[in-house]
């Protein structure tokens, strides 16, 4: 055990001598932590009242639904393999003399310092919480705790469940079709009030809130446990916490009786795991695998230059979907259409709620980029373009599928909700501006702080541009629409403020273009 203790120690030096290295990163780590500490004092500093009252039964349904969706993830993606290590691992532990329970542990406590940096994600969108919906004081720790101790047990139960299946594997078919029949049944309820109703968001709220679902083993445990950020630390919160560890130990401890056979059932997690990240570094779907399906597509390259990156990328998309239409786009419109189609609200105010999920759905979903997989490929620094032609060539494709995605959610919902075409085409350019932001300032983020550390912060620096296009974009648009009582008028100006944004980020990140080194 000292030679793994050792390993996360030098690991853990090695990662303080890089960043003292790397001094933009630090500097960035700082400012974040910085940022956390200051937004948490003024958070408990703050007397005001909550600016929206939420109802705990809207916030039971939210988290029971939340926690319902990592169980499905967790458990699906567990049938192909699971695991808290690398290759890197596979190769240097699982050859050494070594109890696989001390290797079990080692994984274990990596996987504790992936999930602190979630931990961390909560802790900057805590103070923002805590104001909009009047969160108690020291929810903080109850939202990160819980959500520490979820991703904890649903990677456990998802190595418990691989173990099972990887026996015999005709149980892969019994089990998937267990997990969906369960979802099926627990949504029903939901399917047959919103069809007696009409109110999907009604029924919803309804069924998940109830309150008998909480005997509902873990599922309904961590729910309760979320609930503590309204309700406060209470005898049921310290039971369903209590309960949660011995779940989290009896699975941690099942594994560890594995001895050798835990080996078997790591190692093809592990691939899948390998295969994940070398697609995401790609600029691919995470979910992407060897396994994936093409769709056979008949082209000539025609375009030369840095034009012929722009020409590789579309044939791409072509081959892995119907064109520029991804599953995310799918998701987004039904998701939009069921809100336009359901929920009795005004139809200007509904599209502009629209806008600010997508948007922030947006700043989760596209986190992989295309262009970083050209960075990797030494020819494009040959090319004989200037390097602005080949940033454009690069990351055109994926605001061109933005701008499409945006089309289709905005378009067919102001169809359904009769909103005026101007309106609409606002709200797609907005949109589309906004992801155009995205994607520009993630070269931004990669020339400052390089390829390792740009990946980690890059969604803090999408908080950060949320809340700069928040505090100006926005406040322009609301004295616009004050001013003129036109809403496509202050859409137009969020698009003009995030194509001021996209140019600078163009100007900063082009040099990425230029030189290898600076990647």
């Amino acid at each position: 055990m000292s030679a793994l203790i050792y390993i996360l120690n030098r690991s853990f030096k090695n990662i303080v001598k890089g960043l003292i290295r790397k001094p933009a990163a630090l500097i960035a780590y700082i400012i974040i932590a910085g940022l956390i500490l200051t937004s948490s004092i003024m958070a408990g500093l703050n007397q005001d009242g909550p600016r929206v009252t939420m109802s705990l039964d809207v916030a039971r349904s939210i988290f029971m639904g939340y926690t319902v969706f990592l169980f499905l993830i967790a458990l699906t993606s567990s049938l192909s393999g699971t695991s808290f290590f690398r290759m890197a691992d596979v190769n240097m532990l699982f050859t050494a003399p070594l109890k696989a329970g001390y290797i079990l542990i080692y994984g274990f406590v990596k996987q504790i310092a992936t999930n602190f940096m979630v931990m961390l994600y909560l802790a900057l969108q805590y103070p923002n919480w805590k104001r909009m919906f009047g969160l108690i004081h020291g929810a903080g720790w109850i939202l990160m705790i819980s959500y520490m101790l979820l991703l904890l047990l649903t990677s456990l139960l998802g190595m418990v469940l691989y173990a099972y299946i990887s026996r015999k594997p005709q149980r892969s078919s019994t089990v998937k079709k267990l997990i969906f029949g369960t979802v099926i049944i627990f949504v029903m309820p939901i399917v047959i009030n919103t069809y007696k109703s009409g109110d999907l968001l009604n029924s919803a709220v309804m069924w998940l809130s109830k309150d008998y679902l909480k005997f509902i083993p873990l599922i309904g445990w961590f729910r309760e446990m979320f609930m503590g950020a309204f309700t406060g630390v209470s005898a049921e919160l310290i039971l369903y916490t209590f309960l949660a560890l011995i779940t989290i130990f009896a699975a941690l401890f099942y594994l560890y009786r594995l001895d050798t056979e835990f080996y078997e059932y790591v190692v093809s997690g592990t691939e899948l795991r390998e295969n994940m990240i070398k697609a995401m570094r790609e600029g691919k779907s995470g979910t992407s695998t060897v396994h994936r399906r093409y769709r056979k597509v008949k082209a000539k390259f025609t375009l030369e230059g840095s034009l012929a990156i722009f020409q590789r990328q579309m044939l791409e998309k072509r081959k892995s979907g119907f064109w520029l239409i991804s599953v995310r786009t799918i998701f987004l419109l039904a998701g939009a259409v069921l809100a336009a189609v359901s929920i009795p609200v005004d139809s200007l105010q509904l599209i502009t709620g629209m806008l600010g999920i997508s948007a922030y759905l947006m700043l989760i979903f596209t986190l992989a980029a295309v262009w970083e997989g050209d960075l990797s490929l030494h020819y494009i620094y040959l090319i004989p373009e200037a390097p602005v032609k080949k940033m454009l060539s690069s990351t055109l494709p994926e605001v061109i599928k933005i701008f499409i995605e945006g089309t289709l959610i905005f378009g067919i919902v102001g169809v359904i909700l009769r909103i005026s075409f101007w309106v609409a085409l606002a709200a797609i350019l907005a949109y589309s501006t906004l992801g155009a932001v995205f994607v520009y300032s993630d070269l931004v983020v990669r020339r400052l702080f390089g390829k390792i550390h740009g990946n980690i912060l890059r969604i803090f620096f999408r908080i950060i541009l949320l809340i700069i296009i928040i505090s100006s974009a926005v406040t322009l648009a609301v004295l616009v629409f004050m001013s003129t009582n036109s809403q496509a008028l202050a859409l137009f100006m969020i698009s003009v403020i995030n194509t001021v944004l996209v140019i600078l980020f163009m100007f900063i990140g082009v040099g990425l273009f230029k030189s290898p080194e600076l990647t």
